[in-house]
């Protein structure tokens, strides 16, 4: 009799996992459109220089690092970084996206994504172009896919 109790709970068990794994399908092509979209979003934004839409990329508690190690804490402090970079040395930068990597899914609503993008006329290194690949932490609440962390790498010539 316990050993079909056992048995009978084992299966039970089994059966809600592959319930619970099988309810968490994503729906890869949907949500890689709706990312592809976030970074062409975030880079619209960029080569509009503007610092609210390029925020809005962003949760409200999410934190970045940039390619000299300055860490950020929040939209409002990651956006302040924005507005006083594009009103300085990134005014008439242009920034593009070379690639999108791979994303891969941890969960239905948590990815990580990376990028390779390039950066030219940053006012501070005149006539040079930056390579970078960024690593972003995604999540997704209500439908919505937003950077909830992320960092910025500066490639050295010849890193592919």
């Amino acid at each position: 009799m316990k050993n079909i109790f056992v048995i009978f709970f084992c299966t039970a068990l089994l059966s809600c996992t592959a319930f619970h794994l099988s309810a968490q399908q994503i729906d890869t092509t949907k949500e890689n459109h709706a990312i592809r979209q976030l970074v062409k979003n975030y880079e619209d934004a960029w080569n509009r220089h503007d610092p609210k839409a390029l925020a809005a990329n962003y949760r409200v508690d999410a934190t970045w690092v940039n390619w000299f190690g300055a860490y950020y804490i929040g939209r409002q402090d990651i956006e302040d970084h924005y507005r006083t970079t594009h009103n300085t040395y990134f005014k008439p930068s242009h920034y593009y996206t070379r690639a999108v990597e791979d994303i891969q899914y941890l969960k239905p609503d948590v990815a990580v994504l990376h990028v390779r993008t390039g950066l030219t006329d940053d006012a501070r290194y005149p006539g040079e172009t930056f390579e970078f690949r960024r690593m972003i932490v995604l999540t997704k609440i209500d439908g919505v896919w937003l950077i909830q962390a992320g960092q910025n790498a500066k490639l050295e010539k010849g890193i592919k």
